[in-house]
């Protein structure tokens, strides 16, 4: 009786073995089956997308924000050279316009000096004719009425017919008429330095103008110092404004860079999804032209089974992404298109399905 009861037990702890072997088996095989078949769809097919929530805090996010940041203020910095070089290039301009406007008035103040110069010389000339003209004819009188005068009044006072004091007043208004022949004549050396100064001072001006060292005098030599330094003045203000121009030109294409990385930066589909507060999902290259704009969205139980209409596909955003395939572990290119789901829920899902449910069911 034992021994059958033992045979009994032992029979049936085999079938129990047997039973398990075989369910293990089959779960292997359903297993293995399935992961062939993800691996084979996903090797032929191309309606699929993989929807991804996008978090101010992740990776992606966090390092646009800080290549943004960084090259924002990059930027600012080449602006605010940029301003610095711009206002000493408007004082560089000012200046330069000063200095030759100081030149073309030295040019016609100089002129008109001379021209001055000229007709006091001229006005002088005549003057010192008449004057010496005057003078001669003067003193040739005074002379004459001297020995005249003086020879009366000796005479008459030897004769006892004047007085002393009158005779002593004859002598003072001789003496004065000397006096004035003598002022006469400091008056014609005096005119004729004059006109002899004149005369230098017009070949003074007359070199300046023409650009000749002989004949300076120091005035306009004094006058020519001033006048190169602004020649000088305007070399330096030229080289200068042309160095800044140079530089402002730098500066703008540098800024133009640094606008158009700025613009890829922000233009980036994480940083938009973020802005715009989108639902997003990527769409690799491949399966791009099954994702146009109002395409419908499927969700499956296991990826491939059991499927539902979720929503649908809205307008793909610009610039490419890079992101892990959702069942392999290669790196896809692709874009990010906007999501328009009836849940916000589904965004969580691995994996989507574009047009029709992947297995019919």
């Amino acid at each position: 009786m034992n021994q059958r009861i033992a045979n009994q037990l032992n029979t049936f702890i085999v079938n129990i073995y047997k039973a398990m072997g075989t369910v293990l088996l089959a779960l292997i095989l359903l297993g293995l089956v399935s992961y062939l078949a993800v691996q084979c769809f996903f090797f032929v097919s191309h309606s699929w997308l993989a929807p991804t929530v996008v978090s101010s805090t992740d990776t992606q996010i966090l390092q646009l924000n800080a290549q943004l940041a960084q090259q924002e203020a990059a930027r600012e910095k080449l602006l605010t050279e940029r301003r610095e070089v711009q206002t000493r290039l408007e004082q560089a301009d000012r200046l330069l316009q000063a200095e030759k406007d100081f030149q073309e008035r030295f040019r016609a103040t100089l002129g008109s000096e001379r021209r001055a110069r000229s007709n006091a010389l001229r006005q002088l000339a005549s003057l010192r004719g008449i004057y010496k003209k005057t003078a001669r004819e003067i003193s040739e009188t005074n002379l004459a009425y001297s020995d005249m005068a003086r020879g009366r009044t000796e005479s008459l006072y030897n004769a006892r017919m004047v007085e002393s004091e009158e005779r002593l007043n004859a002598t003072h208004q001789l003496a004065q008429m000397a006096q004035s022949n003598l002022s006469l004549t400091q008056g014609v050396a005096e005119l004729h330095n004059k006109f002899e100064q004149l005369q230098r001072e017009l070949k003074g001006f007359d070199a300046s103008l023409g650009g000749k060292s002989d004949g300076l005098t120091a005035e306009v030599l004094l006058m020519e110092r001033e006048y190169t330094r602004s020649v000088l003045e305007v070399k330096h203000a030229e080289s200068e404004r042309l160095h800044l121009k140079a530089s402002v030109r730098s500066l703008d294409e540098a800024v133009a860079r640094y606008d158009t990385l700025l613009a890829s930066i922000r233009g980036s589909p994480w940083l938009e999804a973020i802005e715009r507060g989108l639902t997003v999902g990527f769409v690799p290259y491949e399966n791009l032209e099954n994702a146009a704009a109002g395409t419908a969205i499927y969700r499956c139980e296991f990826k491939l089974l059991w499927c539902e209409q979720v929503g649908q596909v809205g307008h793909a955003l610009r610039g490419e992404v890079s992101i892990k395939h959702p069942v392999r572990q290669t790196v896809m290119r692709g874009v990010m298109v906007e999501l328009e789901l009836s849940d916000e829920g589904w965004a969580r899902e691995e994996l989507l399905h574009l047009g029709r449910a992947p297995l019919m069911l």
